[in-house]
């Protein structure tokens, strides 16, 4: 190990000291937010849609509503919203039974697509009814086979670091598909959501008054759950944070678009974390699917602590 030059100079230097330094060294530069619209120039096309993978039915609204409408409706390119688990919980209505619990949220999902502009996809998987989610092998076959069929051109997934189970679980089952489906092309992106703060956010996407509105009206599709927390409120007064924010972290780049738009008529940012392989990260933290997921894709199979895997 190369000596530290501060050994000869400090007085109170211990060994360990150099263990804790290593840490940082190797974990990337000092932190430039990127416009997320560059990294998504080349991976969207009419065969190769922007999807977001939702764990629920509201997610897409308060993960991504502005970045989805631009390109379903200002762009006219395919953007499909998939909702992983189908469900009735959360649904503040004791009237109601299961099924019908679990039709309102279908279709405050299915109206949430409408105003985005995006397709509506409802995966109905069996994980919703076992513990920890675990997907069953009808799951599987039908994840992979979707991935295989729409092969998605950018993806949109929680963080790896969400609290919420079923967000850490899609996470998992999109790593499943982009692995099944050979997918090593993908730009995989993990968007903000109010359980799992990005780690290292990278890239932005910033939005004017017009979209925020979107953002509401998206929001708001979702009665049953604005019932219970007012999301669009809490997602104007973080857009408009991380749009102040994300100068900063740009070092005082514009937050344009590279058009005659000023940063003016910016109002909010959505983040996002644009994902690549990092040897040294998945080999020291295995921890994250999306990162074995693009370890395997890349061609390297040496995961020394990789979990085993499970045999019936």
């Amino acid at each position: 190990m190369e000596k530290s030059l501060l050994v000869p100079h400090s007085i109170h230097w211990r060994p360990e000291f150099e263990r804790l330094l290593q840490t940082v060294k190797g974990s990337g530069r000092h932190g430039q937010l990127v416009d997320v619209r560059d990294s998504l120039r080349h991976a969207i096309g009419t065969n190769r849609p922007l999807v977001m993978l939702c764990p629920h039915a509201d997610d897409g609204a308060i993960t991504a509503a502005c970045l989805l409408h631009e390109y379903a409706v200002r762009r006219g390119l395919p953007v499909i919203e998939v909702l992983v688990f189908t469900g009735e919980r959360n649904v503040a209505a004791p009237w109601l039974n299961d099924q019908k619990k679990m039709s309102v949220r279908e279709s405050e999902f299915r109206l949430e697509c409408s105003v985005l502009g995006a397709e509506a996809v409802c995966w109905d998987l069996d994980a919703y009814r076992t513990p920890g989610y675990q997907p069953s092998p009808a799951d599987i076959d039908k994840i992979v086979e979707w991935f295989t069929q729409r092969r998605p051109g950018a993806l949109i997934l929680p963080p790896a670091t969400d609290a919420h189970l079923a967000h850490r679980m899609t996470r998992a089952l999109a790593a499943i598909g982009l692995v099944g489906a050979h997918l090593a092309d993908t730009l995989v992106l993990t968007g903000w959501t109010p359980w799992g703060p990005l780690p290292r956010p990278n890239a932005y996407f910033s939005y004017d008054a017009d979209a925020e509105r979107t953002k509401e009206w998206a929001i708001h599709c979702h009665a049953s759950q604005v019932l219970l927390t007012d999301y669009t409120r809490y997602c104007s007064h973080l857009g408009r944070a991380y749009s102040a924010l994300t100068r900063e972290w740009s070092e005082g780049h514009k937050l344009s678009d590279r058009t005659s738009r000023t940063d003016e008529r910016f109002v909010g940012v959505e983040l996002f974390q644009i994902e690549s392989y990092n040897p040294a990260q998945t080999e020291s933290n295995t921890t994250d699917p999306i990162q074995i997921a693009l370890c395997l894709l890349s061609g390297q199979f040496t995961l020394t602590s990789a979990p085993a895997p499970v045999t019936a």
